[in-house]
Order: structure tokens, then sequence, then C-alpha cells
């Protein structure tokens, strides 16, 4: 997990480095807000506290792509059932999750005059990270003794942003299940992502 991290972070530095004229719009975005689980996810952690950053480029004049991350902090978690050869143990949550991805961005201006004020319609593609831990008391050696939840995420969202503040809701559907044959049925995949965008 900490490769992509450090590969994302680095890419983002290339691009900034890059960037010899003043720009014309904001490149970072600093986002806090909540994560809310949706449906079958709901029962797996209470609305939690997400944090992310991103970097945008312009593709054409309103079109651009953001690359970067949100992590969020699971709130009051339940334990989840994974397989071990013919037993089910229950591992608990090492709070904490990140997408790691791109998205792609239509701004449209609100306002004639300026272009401080405006509207984004954005889709996302990327990688999802969910941490567990098994229970201490299961000697395990140096085998199983924790899962990271590995899948592919996408996203659609909306933005309104009046100078160098924001406000966003994003939906994210992330099918757990799809790639890990240890993970309990019916895991869920869908949340909903809102808060205050800072940009710069």
């Amino acid at each position: 997990m900490k490769k992509y991290i450090l590969a994302l972070i680095g890419l983002m530095f290339n691009i900034m480095q890059s960037q010899t004229n003043k720009p014309e719009y904001e490149r970072v975005y600093i986002e806090i807000g909540y994560l809310k689980p949706l449906d079958k996810l709901s029962n797996k952690f209470d609305i939690s506290p997400s944090f992310g950053f991103w970097f945008r480029n312009r593709i054409q004049k309103n079109d651009y792509v953001d690359l970067g991350f949100n992590f969020f902090i699971p709130n009051n978690p339940s334990n989840i059932n994974f397989k071990f050869q013919d037993t089910i143990l229950s591992y608990k949550s090492r709070y904490f999750a990140i997408n790691i991805g791109a998205r792609f961005a239509k701004v449209l201006p609100l306002s004639l005059q300026t272009n401080n004020f405006n509207f984004e319609w954005n889709s996302g593609v990327g990688l999802a990270l969910n941490t567990y831990k098994a229970p201490d008391e299961i000697d395990f050696g140096d085998d199983h003794s924790g899962e990271i939840l590995t899948t592919f995420y996408i996203s659609q969202g909306i933005k309104v942003n009046y100078k160098n503040v924001g406000f966003q809701c994003h939906y994210q559907w992330l099918p757990y299940g799809f790639f890990s044959e240890r993970l309990e049925k019916n895991f869920g995949s869908q949340s909903l992502m809102f808060g205050m965008v800072y940009r710069q």
C-alpha cells in the first residue's frame, strides 16, 4: 500500500515541477468531510471522517483530470468474517481505508463575470484498500495475520466552488467481494462521501 502512495506522490510532484507558468486555475484540492456507508455496507461501520488530497491538470478548456487519494477512518467498525482453511475467523478493523486514483472533471461556470463560481461534474476510478487484523489469540506464524481488502472503485460526484472553497458529494461503488474468496458474502459495496473542499 505504501508503494502506491509514494508512486502517486512522486507523479504529482513531477507534474507540479513541469508547470513553469502561473496556473490559470486552482491545482491543489484538499478535502475534508464524511463517508456514509450505504445498503449492506452500513452495518460494517458508522459514518466516518474522510480526508483527501488531489492535484489537478487541464486536458482542455473546461475539462480536467485530478490525481490523488481519499482516506477515511472507520468509526465504530464491526468485526467481519474471513475464511481460513475450514474455520471462520472474526477480524477487527485496523481503522484505515484509502482510495487512490483519478477523477475526470467537467467544469461549468455559474457566472458570466468571473470564473471563481462554478459547478463540477466528475467521474472517478481507481484502487480501494481496506485493512483488517486477525484475532491476537490465533497463531498463524507469518501467514494470514492481516487482511487488506483490495478492489477497484468507481465514483460519480458533483461539486460547487466559490473562490477557494467548495462543497462536494460523491457516490462510490467498491465491490470488495469481487476479489476475495475468503471474505464473508454480502459485505457491501456502496458509500456516499460529502464535505468541504479548499483549493489553491
